[in-house]
């Protein structure tokens, strides 16, 4: 029997190979595969009982090379020139190993024929320039539009594409969910939120409104309990998935 399991090394080590240039990783680091993201892709599309062998595969890996070229576009650093010819060399293999991932994507689903995939990928990939766009241009956003901005950033791949397999109701348990995982595991990790950090180096510090780490993550994990409840019974397979992550303890802790 195959178990999720078998199938996670199976997909991942197709990714691997798709992702592995000797040349980029003399480089820049090897690109990280976000786990959550990944756990969840592999759930909803596991859930799709019509699709062929093919198709999930070709969905899974797709997705995440776009998740995976977005996230290295990010850690191109900011500041306009580089102080040294090697950080030079860094920076322009950082953006072309992004566009190269974005382009395997695309070649990955043009040889399958799978052309609508393209435009739900491509749809995704638009919508988070947009935001990025705003984020850039609009300095003096209010926290509440700030955080549902980034909030949309961190889940518009995998929102796209549970919309287009399943329902556009799932599109706020995904942005919840994620925001969640990512909040926690950063608190757990570094002692505090790189969100939080973000909103004090955009903002001054001592005239914004604060974000408190913990109350934001009990906020996000409230929201993400309060959609399971108003699930459909067409989405009810979301409930499974979020708690199949999270023990009871860790789920009631912050409630």
């Amino acid at each position: 029997m195959t178990t999720f399991i078998t199938t996670d090394r199976g997909y991942r080590k197709i990714l691997e190979n798709k992702l592995y240039d000797s040349y980029i990783q003399k480089h820049i680091r090897y690109p990280v595969i976000d786990e959550e993201k990944w756990n969840l892709l592999l759930f909803l599309v596991e859930q799709h009982k019509s699709l062929t062998p093919l198709q999930r595969e070709k969905y899974i890996i797709s997705t995440m090379l776009v998740q995976i070229a977005l996230d290295t576009h990010d850690f191109v650093p900011v500041k306009q020139h580089a102080d040294t010819e090697n950080e030079m060399i860094e920076k322009q293999l950082q953006v072309l190993s992004g566009d190269y991932y974005s382009g395997l994507y695309y070649l990955l689903l043009a040889e399958a024929g799978e052309i609508q995939f393209i435009q739900i990928l491509a749809n995704a990939i638009r919508e988070i320039n947009e935001l990025k766009v705003t984020l850039y241009y609009e300095e003096q956003l209010p926290l509440e539009t700030w955080l549902n901005i980034k909030m949309k950033l961190n889940a518009s791949v995998l929102v796209h594409v549970a919309k287009y397999l399943h329902d556009p109701e799932l599109e706020s348990i995904i942005q919840n969910w994620l925001m969640y995982r990512r909040l926690d595991t950063e608190e757990a990790d570094n002692g505090y939120t790189l969100l939080r950090k973000e909103w004090e180096a955009r903002n001054n510090k001592a005239t914004s409104i604060p974000l408190i780490d913990g109350k934001l993550i009990r906020d996000f994990e409230k929201a993400v309990y309060r959609d399971v409840s108003e699930l459909s019974s067409s989405s009810l397979f979301m409930e499974q998935f979020i708690y199949s992550r999270e023990t009871k303890e860790i789920r009631t802790s912050r409630l």
